[in-house]
């Protein structure tokens, strides 16, 4: 099964590049069971970075109108909470961007596992996590490892 790490976010943007220091960790804790990709886009232009996958696992910055910074989610693609990742009239929500990769005929992933972590700020510039981002962010990463790489129903269990 070839699995991918996507990391997404902005570096610049304090708390938007959680997803992407936790999907290196992740990919790191993997140990070679994974390939790692990082991006600052969204919906359709992710289509040729997921295509030829059996599985992805989404780690990003969610912004909640609720809960607080530093509070994980987890859903499968069709499952993400409103106002997941990026949004503009001009993308698509992920479910919907995965099915079009598929009417257009590409290899898209049969499963698809999204991390996100509620984030404070992530529209200021800046290059370093809000208080409650920089504290949760590793335990956080390393939860999704041990779930997505070395848990019961991984991809390690046989």
């Amino acid at each position: 099964m070839r699995s991918l790490v996507l990391g997404l976010g902005n570096e610049v943007l304090k708390d938007d590049g959680v997803g992407l220091c936790a999907a290196r960790r992740v990919a790191e804790r993997a140990g070679g069971r994974a390939d790692l990709a990082l991006a600052c886009m969204a919906s359709i232009d992710l289509l040729p970075i997921m295509a030829g996958y059996d599985r992805v696992v989404v780690v990003d910055a969610y912004r909640s109108p609720t809960a607080a910074p530093g509070t994980p989610v987890h859903a499968a693609a069709e499952e993400l909470p409103a106002g997941f990742g990026y949004r503009s009239p001009h993308t698509l929500p992920f479910a919907e961007m995965l099915a079009f990769g598929r009417e257009l005929g590409l290899p898209m992933p049969r499963e698809v596992s999204v991390h996100g972590l509620c984030v404070g700020d992530a529209s200021t510039f800046g290059e370093s996590f809000t208080p409650a981002v920089a504290r949760a962010w590793r335990r956080w990463a390393d939860g999704i490892a041990a779930e997505e790489f070395e848990g019961p129903g991984g991809p390690d269990e046989g």
